[in-house]
């Protein structure tokens, strides 16, 4: 299902300029000129509990574009007055690319990303040529929806009274998406930087209420797209005392965890915070300090959710960095033997050091988390140790990490030294690389017994970078440029769009897209369908290091697993009714 949808052509009565309206899927690219996709189908399909996206491409002029208003209406079921709730439609923003990322397959040019509100002011198009405005539009259904097909519509009306309506099919699948998502992750997104670029006062200890606000939005935004921020401000120790209020506690945790069903949470503990030394002499107050936290995920039955992650852990490099990660490794250790309660110590490292001296790290780390290129040269490498099912047979997690272009030496050499990549690399998640780079991971991590993975902020910016112009948003000393690394949610203020509040990516969105896949994945292993499912990743997707840049594979991929699932379900369910009744 390549390319979703219809052209209609409109025919403005008093406009310069025909009007006209076309589809696509959520995984194409609409430039700001040119032509748009060529359509052939008009039909999504999504299981209960699922968003599932197209996009309507509005061609007209800026002025038309202007004085254009959107309306959309609840989603109709063909054969009975059912009706779903209406889809959210958001206009897309587009950021420019000056300079590429390194080893980028596309160029530099303006590419859409941000997706704004209808309700924020739109982005300042120029000039008097016809132009292409794109709208997201992202349709979910409700658990309670009935299995089935529906119609839906958007409706876009000019100034001169032109209507254009837009119709598209939605096939309900007869089963559910599970409501706490199977892919772990954790997405770094820290209280300090999110009044930092919303321009709101934050001293150290509890939010204003203006600034509790838009944290939860962040939570509420990160969840909505089956993801979970690292820490919540709520799950915090008093600042003034150290201590726990395990109401206040309690009650937060609830929230994150059964409320908003996020299926991962990290205990908030720094190196000199909130003890200046856990290690030492307040080792026995830390330690008690933690077990408390996680008994009060135990109370909720959440305590599989919860884990430690601490920053300075991160990416050890040296001997001294591998020998604080084991003294934290003992002291969590310490504190499960100790308390009875589980504290899984995560660190985003592989499990092969880099340098032998280093020592190991295995029996301090529960959850592994290596760079993508990390997980091709472990697993898929000839010369790799395939120390990730290793550390899964001993019942570690492995999760994984992607971060700026990191190409292992043996990939490049053998595929020729590319100066530039195009696909089959491991995944690079920036804006000038292909959607698909987002979206094959949810495919690729069951390969490898792959659960969860982690990204180090979204809402980052170098100095004087304007995330709403510049997609230019990580650059390192020597000259490079990263596109949106550590940027996929674009912060509004009160200042520039009216109101304090993040603005979800397209990028953020693919990302919400293959974590619905590895839900497909899981429901198929479930019912038994684990060699079909590999049957149908196996035509795009064959590991890190070998995956085809083609969505309509993909979709189509989807559309077939969704049709086994379902097909699976009620021969479950009718087996069971059969049995019940002898």
């Amino acid at each position: 299902m390549r390319a979703l949808l219809l052209f209609l052509a409109v025919a403005a009565q008093a406009a310069a300029q025909p009007v006209k309206v076309s589809f696509c899927d959520g995984m194409t690219r609409i430039s700001r000129e040119g032509a748009t996709p060529t359509a052939s189908s008009n039909v999504l399909h999504a299981a209960r509990g699922e968003w599932e996206p197209l996009q309507i491409i509005v061609s007209a002029t800026p002025d038309q574009l202007k004085a254009m208003q959107v309306r959309v209406s609840g989603i109709a079921k063909h054969d009975s007055e059912a009706l779903l709730p209406a889809p959210t439609v958001l206009r897309e923003h587009y950021v420019k690319v000056s300079k590429s990322t390194p080893m980028a397959p596309l160029p530099p040019g303006d590419y859409a990303d941000a997706l704004v509100p209808l309700d924020m002011s739109a982005q300042e198009i120029s000039g008097t040529e016809v132009v292409n405005q794109p709208y997201w539009v992202d349709v979910f259904v409700p658990y309670t929806a009935a299995a089935g097909a529906y119609t839906g519509e958007v409706q876009f009306q000019f100034a001169d009274g032109t209507i254009a309506l837009a119709s598209y099919t939605l096939n309900v699948w007869d089963f559910d998406l599970p409501v706490v998502p199977k892919l772990r992750s954790s997405i770094m997104t820290t209280v300090r930087h999110v009044a930092e670029v919303h321009g709101l006062e934050y001293k150290d200890g509890a939010p204003s209420l203006a600034h509790a606000g838009v944290l939860n939005a962040y939570y509420d935004l990160l969840a909505e797209h089956r993801l979970s921020v690292d820490q919540i401000y709520g799950s915090y120790p008093d600042a003034s005392t150290g201590k726990l209020d395990e109401d206040k506690v309690e009650r937060a945790l609830r929230k994150h965890l059964l409320h908003r069903h996020c299926n991962s949470i990290g205990l908030p503990i720094w190196p000199q915070w909130p003890f200046q030394d856990p290690l030492g002499k307040d080792r026995a107050a830390a330690m008690s300090y933690v077990a408390q936290w996680m008994k009060l995920l135990g109370k909720i039955h959440c305590e599989t959710r919860g884990y430690v992650i601490m920053g300075d852990l991160d990416e050890p490099n040296d001997a001294a960095a591998y020998a604080t990660v084991r003294r934290w490794g003992e002291f969590f250790n310490e504190v499960e033997k100790q308390h009875g309660v589980r504290v899984p110590l995560h660190v985003t490292e592989q499990p092969v050091p880099e340098k032998a001296a280093w020592g190991s790290l295995k029996g301090a780390v529960d959850i592994w988390v290596p760079h993508f290129s990390e997980v091709w040269k472990d697993m898929e490498w000839a010369g790799g140790k395939h120390e990730i099912a290793l550390r899964r047979q001993a019942g570690e997690e492995v999760w994984a990490y992607a971060a700026l272009v990191q190409m292992p030496n043996a990939w490049e050499q053998q595929h020729g030294m590319p100066k530039k990549l195009t696909s089959g690399f491991p995944p690079v998640w920036a804006i000038d690389y292909p959607p698909m780079a987002h979206r094959i991971v949810g495919w690729l991590f069951p390969k490898h017994g792959i659960t969860g993975f982690d990204y180090w902020d979204t809402i980052f910016a170098a100095e004087g970078v304007d995330v709403w112009q510049d997609a230019g948003t990580f650059k390192t000393p020597d000259g490079e440029t990263y596109n949106g690394d550590g940027s996929y949610i674009y912060p509004a203020t009160e200042k520039r769009q009216g109101r304090n509040a993040p603005v979800a990516s397209m990028r953020l969105k693919w990302l919400r897209e293959t974590a619905e896949d590895y839900d497909y994945l899981m429901l198929a292993r479930g019912l038994g369908l684990e060699n079909e499912a590999r049957r149908l990743t196996a035509g795009f997707a064959r590991g890190f290091g070998d995956w085809d840049d083609n969505s309509g594979a993909l979709l189509e991929a989807r559309q077939q697993l969704g049709a086994l699932i379902e097909a699976a379900q009620h021969r479950k369910q009718t087996a069971a009714l059969e049995g019940g009744a002898r």
